[in-house]
């Protein structure tokens, strides 16, 4: 697709109003977009062979994150000054003010949050009222967080939304906008984190062993189920991430509690199904999406391998 035609058609479609030429070095134009999407979040390779230069109005209803896996960006922008993005680096399309987008050779792992989706989930593990999520900056804190963003990518791309095992339903693709959320609100300044830290400083006390006993019989008889901030928030009366932190204190680990409670309903789905389900499927619908690591923590928390328990 090389045409005048095709790089004005496609200019019309995604930016009006943007100067689209093709590459300087002879080859053909060429734009491409795959997408996976899952409630609340999607995940795209875009790729463009060609030079964009569009101004752009601000992003309001997803939070659009680009990973640059080739070419390079800069973005000028009203609210958070000149951003230069190039194979590697990690930003966020402006959410607030107008924008000039200049791409050449593009090829983008772009993650788009559904705004009220992830304000109302920040609101539930944080304990943060807001009616939208502002950021301060639209690149990472550090280097190192921007790795843990891309490893986080990764591992809902291609572990979760990629796995086929998964295609018959799984807990852990429900919590996967979770996992993404969580890692976006702690990858990029915003107002969010800001309130947490003021908020920081007061150590959590731990929760009484009612409540723990109570959140303990919860994870275990819901383990079948994603996890809801929001149902440990109404448990406890506080915010989920201090919930977390108070059953720690205690002496309890709420993810320790639903890994073992998962891995019960695996044993009891087993010899329920027999040898006839595939092992990786049934595991697979309780949240297990790295087969190695599932065995191991099988055989040592029952003493024999999945299979063992598939065949009686």
């Amino acid at each position: 697709m090389g045409s005048t035609a095709d790089v004005e058609r496609f200019a019309a479609e995604f930016y009006a109003g943007a100067v689209v030429r093709p590459m300087g070095d002879g080859r053909d134009f060429e734009v491409g977009n795959e997408t996976l999407a899952a409630p609340g979040f999607s995940l795209s390779d875009l790729w463009v062979t060609a030079e964009i230069d569009a101004t752009v109005d601000p992003v309001e209803n997803d939070f659009v994150v680009d990973m640059v896996q080739g070419g390079r960006m800069r973005l000028d922008t009203e609210a958070y000054g000149t951003v230069l993005l190039e194979p590697g680096d990690v930003g966020v399309l402006p959410p607030e003010g107008r924008f000039r987008d200049l791409a050449e050779d593009i090829d983008l792992d772009v993650v788009a949050l559904d705004t009220v989706a992830l304000t109302r989930w920040a609101g539930q593990v944080h304990g943060v009222a807001a009616d939208r999520v502002r950021l301060s900056g639209i690149t990472p804190r550090s280097g190192a967080h921007a790795q843990r963003w891309a490893a986080t990518v990764v591992h809902v791309r291609d572990r979760v939304l990629g796995n086929p095992m998964l295609l018959d339903g799984s807990v852990a693709v429900d919590e996967a906008f979770g996992l993404l959320a969580s890692r976006f609100l702690e990858t990029f300044p915003n107002t969010v984190l800001d309130e947490a830290g003021r908020r920081g400083g007061a150590r959590t006390p731990a929760l009484p062993s009612r409540l723990v006993r109570s959140v303990t019989e919860h994870l275990r008889t819901h383990a079948h189920r994603p996890f809801d901030p929001a149902e440990l928030a109404r448990l406890t009366g506080g915010p989920a991430r201090a919930a977390v932190a108070g059953l720690r204190r205690a002496g309890t680990d709420p993810a320790a509690v639903l890994w073992r409670a998962r891995l019960d309903g695996v044993r009891a789905a087993l010899r329920d199904a027999g040898p006839a389900v595939p092992v990786d499927l049934v595991a697979g619908r309780w949240g297990f999406v790295r087969p190695a690591l599932f065995r191991t923590a099988y055989a040592r928390a029952f003493g024999e391998t999945p299979e063992d328990t598939a065949a009686g």
